[in-house]
């Protein structure tokens, strides 16, 4: 069934109070309750267009009840914990050391160097890639060339990139 088939509002109306509660008993929150019954309703929305709903009073109490159960994961894995003082003391520094620093920097400097001595359509294929997260097919239709030729380029750039930093 698809989106405009179903009346939203209408059953936004119907069924919103009942999800509210449900997951309400779950996050006690009424505003979370609330963003989670209308994310319910989008990946209604979502799924409906694609045809993959056919319950869906059912779909809509299954999903906000995931939507839930998701938020109290999130919720618990971002908990704050507290420490003792002198817990604080013994936990280590996480910075580097000032010659952990210089030794990192030195790393990064050679590695920005041996990017910028590859080939242009290497290094701009590498670089949206790698720094940027393109997809090949981003990059392949963004450089006007084949998917193919994208995966040989970043191929040819990582063997480069090996070469050029094993030397030293």
């Amino acid at each position: 069934m698809s989106a405009r088939a179903i009346d939203i509002a209408g059953l936004y109306a119907a069924e919103r109070g009942r999800l509210k509660r449900l997951v309400r008993c779950m996050v006690r929150s009424r505003t979370t309750a609330e963003d989670l019954v209308q994310q319910a309703f989008v990946k209604l929305i979502d799924n409906a267009d694609r045809g993959n709903v056919s319950d869906i009073p059912g779909y809509l109490a299954t999903t906000a009840r995931n939507l839930a159960l998701n938020h109290i994961r999130d919720v618990a894995r971002r908990s704050e914990v507290e420490l003792q003082e002198a817990d604080l003391h013994a936990i280590a520094d996480a910075r580097p050391s000032p010659e952990m620093a210089t030794i990192y920097r030195c790393e990064l400097r050679r590695v920005l160097q041996a990017v910028a001595a590859l080939s242009p359509r290497k290094r701009d294929a590498f670089v949206l890639h790698k720094f940027d997260g393109l997809t090949y097919d981003e990059i392949a239709a963004r450089q006007g060339v084949s998917r193919a030729t994208v995966i040989s380029q970043i191929v040819s750039a990582l063997a480069d990139l090996d070469r050029r930093l094993v030397q030293k």
